[in-house]
């Protein structure tokens, strides 16, 4: 499994501290990240530290230490950790292309397999006229991310997908994610490839 992959190739010792202002490190609640055990984080205790890391708080270490719990309750539990397109951004700010090749591998893998999971829970009502907006918040995390994002939009023409990508083109542009305005390399990526699908 993808996240099993994740959890060894970023196994690590616990951080002894998270650096960061005094202020964010006594307002974010930082040292149970570090006493409890790595699996059994929630993800109102790690939505504190994401929306920092990387500005106010928090280095490479601590974020390598934590990214697999980050990606898995991201991916599998949106409720607790929203906002994919931050969680993804850091991966821009750690210059994760710079990483080592089977972590870099490790972490496309489990992209990989976050898609297809946002793609199936987009799709759940899909026969009672509504579709998520997971695989969307993906696709501009992925941009965030600095990813180009061909390969998962390609998958978008497949028969089982087709409502998401319905979805997007009667949505686009005006109805999409504010987040978009802060990726346009991303957006103009999706714009071209929704300008090639019929109307």
């Amino acid at each position: 499994m993808t996240i099993e992959d994740l959890y060894r190739v970023f196994s690590a010792e616990t951080p002894s501290a998270i650096e960061g202002c005094p202020c964010c490190i006594n307002t974010r609640n930082v040292d149970v990240l570090l006493a409890t055990p790595l699996r059994e984080l929630r993800g109102d205790q790690l939505w504190r530290y994401i929306s920092g890391a990387y500005l106010t708080l928090g280095g490479d270490r601590d974020f390598r230490y934590l990214m697999p719990r980050i990606f898995e309750l991201a991916a599998l539990s949106s409720s607790e950790i929203p906002d994919t397109e931050i969680v993804l951004s850091k991966l821009a700010r750690a210059q994760w292309g710079n990483w080592l090749e089977d972590e870099r591998d490790a972490v496309q893998r489990f992209i990989d397999a976050w898609f297809a999971v946002a793609s199936e829970q987009d799709l759940l009502h899909a026969r009672d006229g509504w579709i998520g907006n997971r695989t969307e918040s993906l696709l501009c995390g992925l941009a965030y991310a600095r990813l180009p994002i061909a390969q998962w939009l390609n998958r978008l023409t497949e028969p089982t997908t087709a409502p998401l990508l319905d979805d997007l083109l009667q949505r686009y542009p005006q109805n999409l994610s504010a987040f978009w305005r802060d990726v346009p390399d991303g957006f103009a990526q999706l714009s071209a490839f929704l300008a090639e699908r019929p109307t």
